[in-house]
Formats: C-alpha cells, structure tokens, sequence
C-alpha cells in the first residue's frame, strides 16, 4: 500500500467517478479499480458498494476514507512546499523522475554524457512510481520523467521515444534452463512466471506480447519491484521476463541467467516525458536535445 494507491482511493470517494479519478491521477480506469481492489484485499473487508448509479462507501469504507483523506492532504501539502522551493531553483538546475529500471539502467550514460560538457548543471533524479511520473511533470515537481511504454497519452505532455530496451526471460541458477543462451519463445507456454503487476505499463507490454506468439504463461506471482521479481526468480519460484539490462555482471550467469529469444526480438521502449506548457530552461533544453535519436541500451550492460 502506498501514498498514491490512497490518493485514488481519496479520489474515488469524492468524485464517484472511475473515469475522473482515472484521469486526475494519469493512470487507465482498470487501473483504479485494481489498486481498490487491492485496498480491499489488504484490508479484508468490502470498501464500497454501487448504488442507483452511485458509488456509496460501506461503513469499513468510510472509516478508511478518513484516514486516507487525511494522509494524501498531509502528502500534497508536502508536495506543494517542496514545488514552492523547486520554484526558486537556477535555471541550470534539472529535476529528474524516472522509473528505477530506466533510472538506475539507462539514463545514467545520458546524464554522464551531458555532463560533460555542461559540469556546471545540476541534475537531481528521484526513482517513482510510473503513475507518480505523470503528476510530477505535470505540476512542475519534475522536469523530466523517464518511463518504459506509457500506455496513456495525455494532452499535456511531451513523449519522446529516447531507448529500446532489450527484454530477456529469467532464469534461475537452479531452472533447466541455467546456462543456456537463448530460448524459443514456444517453449514459455505453461512454464511459472514471477510478472510484474498488472497495473503496470511494462506488464501490459509483456502480456501483449506473449498473446501475440500464442503463449499461456502460469502466474505465480504478481510484484511491483524488479529487485523483488529478480530475487524470487533467482530462488527458485519461477521464471520472468525483464530488461537485460537490469541483470547485473555479477548476477548474470551466477544466481541469475538472461537468455534472448531466439529469432524473436522484443525491445521495450522508453520515453522521456515533459511539459508542454512549460518553458524550459537552456539547460532543460540542452539535456532534450542529447536524445534527437532513439538508441538501443548496449546488451552487455549490466
């Protein structure tokens, strides 16, 4: 359970709307009614119920409303005094918010590489949620964000492909397929899978693709982090189906095993996201324009 999941909460309560809640928090209305779910499900108890129409709380609902009313105002109060200091900040100040695997993974050599010739810039980067994203370049607490195959647009923002990440299955040091290089994509079907979350752009990605080849992975597992999927594929769980290059060197080919698809290339796309109504700094301006064209993140990277 997080801050964002009690905001939409919050959100639903107020506007009775899935569609309107979907939109004032940037994510699909599926999405809304899965974090509820999950409330629920974290909860034990049933939080609202549909009435002539109408979304009425139960009184479990109600008592939860409160709390989550009180924790998301406290959030956005935090929010708003941190953006009142982002105000003030040099105009050779960049603020960052990426998802971690494009964070951690890909953008670092962009930062470097802009650096370089701009050491007098400063750059800030803050490892969100991909729903997150979408609020912080909107109210300004961002000016970049950086995520993996963004499945809503939004007329506000700016979505520049900037990389392609290249997808790999997972493997345990103790699954059949440890050691191997490769893996036909056929051979998926029925196997265990450690996925991420549903509610997440890159799992709907995933899912697209396997539908597309005709593969029926068995889901044993649903999480919301790769350091979590990585460490329960590399206990044994289960295999899953992330960017190679969020497989470390000195996890590859020890407790991890990435193998490519044979004759079947998958390449996940990455966004850089920002502001149309907002005008950039120079500095803001000179960082877009070191991603004029789309590049693959090398395979041997870990």
């Amino acid at each position: 359970m997080n801050i964002e999941t009690l905001k939409v909460f919050r959100d639903l309560s107020d506007t009775g709307s899935f569609s309107k809640t979907a939109e004032m928090n940037y994510v699909s209305q599926s999405a809304v009614s899965q974090q509820v779910k999950k409330l629920e499900l974290v909860l034990k108890c049933k939080l609202y119920h549909r009435q002539a129409g109408r979304i009425v709380l139960t009184p479990g609902g109600e008592k939860f409303y409160d709390a989550a009313k009180k924790v998301a105002a406290i959030y956005s109060g935090a929010l708003k005094g941190i953006h009142e200091l982002g105000t003030e900040r040099h105009a050779d100040e960049i603020k960052i918010s990426t998802i971690y695997s494009a964070g951690i993974y890909i953008i670092q050599n962009y930062i470097r590489q802009f650096l370089a010739h701009n050491p007098r810039t400063k750059i800030s980067v803050e490892y969100r949620q991909f729903s997150q994203i979408y609020s912080d370049v909107s109210s300004g607490r961002a000016d970049f964000g950086f995520m993996a195959c963004p499945y809503r647009k939004s007329s506000g923002l700016t979505m520049l492909p900037v990389a392609k990440d290249e997808m790999v299955l997972i493997a345990g040091s103790a699954s059949p397929l440890a050691g191997r290089k490769t893996v036909e994509i056929r051979e998926l079907d029925g196997m265990d899978f450690i996925f991420f979350d549903r509610i997440f752009p890159s799992r709907r990605y995933i899912d697209s693709f396997l539908r597309k080849h005709g593969v029926k992975p068995h889901i044993k597992m649903e999480l919301d982090n790769i350091e979590t999927i990585k460490t329960a594929v590399a206990s044994g769980a289960g295999v899953s189906i992330l960017p190679r290059s969020a497989v470390r060197d000195d996890e590859n080919g020890i407790t991890l095993h990435a193998l490519k698809f044979s004759g079947v290339p998958f390449l996940r796309p990455i966004y850089l996201i920002h502001s149309r109504g907002r005008k950039l700094s120079p500095a803001a301006r000179g960082f877009v324009g070191i991603f004029e064209r789309p590049v693959k993140v090398p395979v041997g990277r870990g």
